[in-house]
């Protein structure tokens, strides 16, 4: 760290001193894993190569070896992403991600993501191994196992990196190995959520079991995921999908003020006091805490997507504006966030985030107008 963060502004001395005393740094200077009493509903897959200590045992040279997982883990992390999924880690020969929007069991189309990026990961076998033959390394085979359930979720104290832990992962490992090569299986929570949509027969299920398990214990619990083999019936769905998407823009554009939520957090109960009066006004829905430690509690309690954004001091007491921004961006990765900040420290922001842009930074004292103006041009994306 520079010094950045400690250096006083002009007027603010007393605060900028309280800021530069307080543990700012502990929070990147250690590798512990914490729990954030954070238990929510998510789908976990992982993917995972099938034979790769064979085919790496063909490979010359580290430097090879470290391009055909570079090459696999690259090409699965594209999709997953396309998906609107998030990775969690690589252990081993395997990814393992979530998708953070299904934590809405009613969002419906997060759930299609799954199926699809799962399809899409099959599909781009062939892609995959075209790149491989053309680096003369062996070709790669997966199966990608899928469920739905509870999840603990724990962060690392000096960075964004998240974990889940809970017996929906221990399923997702226990089912990955009765797939087959470049094939999808789920367990029974995920497959139930999905006979309730309306997309179910757009894909094909097919029950399997544990073909080692003479007494198959697991009947009816693990499906194959399948598309749709008659291309008549698969222009049709594409049509039925392009029809819910165009729908669902519809609905986003005629979303009005009043159901787009803002969380706001300041210590300064004035200021906290102003802001909301103003956004208020403006016919917003707000909720505000001048207590970080209380808002994240809220914020872990709620539908993380609740909030359509984040307004939130950088200097507070107990948690400040970067440690709290890794934690809601640990729930939410799409939570939209403006940061509020009398500190010339723009640069470093930028270098510790670099997800963060620096139009969304704002500058104390920030005039209503222009805070107003901001939180519209959001409201409307």
């Amino acid at each position: 760290m520079t010094s950045e963060f400690s250096s006083p502004a002009p007027g603010n001395n007393n605060k900028e001193n309280d800021y530069k005393n307080e543990s700012f740094n502990q929070s990147f200077n250690s590798d512990q894993i914490t729990f954030i009493n954070y238990t929510h509903s998510y789908c976990v897959c992982i993917i995972d190569i099938v034979s790769s200590t064979d085919n790496t045992s063909k490979i010359i040279g580290s430097e090879q070896i470290r391009k055909y997982y570079s090459i696999f883990l690259n090409t699965m992390a594209s999709i997953i992403k396309t998906y609107n999924g998030k990775v969690i880690k690589n252990a081993g020969d395997c990814l393992i991600y979530y998708f953070p929007k299904t934590v809405n069991s009613s969002n419906l189309s997060s759930f299609q993501d799954v199926l699809d990026c799962g399809l899409a990961m099959v599909e781009a076998n062939h892609v995959l191994n075209s790149n491989l033959d053309k680096n003369r390394l062996p070709p790669i085979n997966y199966r990608i196992s899928g469920n739905y359930g509870k999840v603990e979720l724990a962060i690392s104290t000096n960075s964004n990196n998240v974990d889940l832990f809970g017996p929906t992962v221990n399923i997702c490992s226990k089912i990955n190995h009765l797939a087959s090569s470049n094939e999808m299986v789920i367990y029974k929570d995920l497959h139930d959520v999905l006979k309730k949509t309306s997309y179910y027969n757009d894909y094909g299920f097919i029950e399997i079991c544990d073909s080692n398990d003479k007494y198959c214990r697991f009947p009816s619990l693990i499906y194959s995921v399948q598309r749709i083999n008659n291309q008549n019936e698969q222009v049709e769905i594409n049509e039925k999908r392009k029809q819910r998407f165009e729908e669902m823009q519809q609905n986003k554009n005629n979303k009005s003020n009043s159901s787009f939520n803002i969380l706001l957090i300041d210590d300064d109960k004035d200021i906290l006091f102003t802001f909301v009066t103003i956004i208020e006004s403006a016919g917003y829905h707000v909720t505000s805490f001048s207590d970080p430690l209380q808002a994240l509690t809220h914020f872990s309690q709620m539908d993380p997507y609740h909030y359509d954004l984040v307004i939130m001091d950088i200097r507070m007491p107990g948690l400040n504006g970067i440690q709290l921004y890794s934690k809601f961006k640990v729930m939410n990765p799409d939570i939209k966030v403006f940061i509020l900040s009398a500190l010339d420290a723009i640069d470093e922001l930028l270098s510790i985030f670099p997800e963060i842009k620096s139009n969304d930074i704002l500058r104390k004292p920030i005039e209503p107008h222009a805070l107003l103006a901001k939180v519209k041009i959001v409201s409307r994306l």
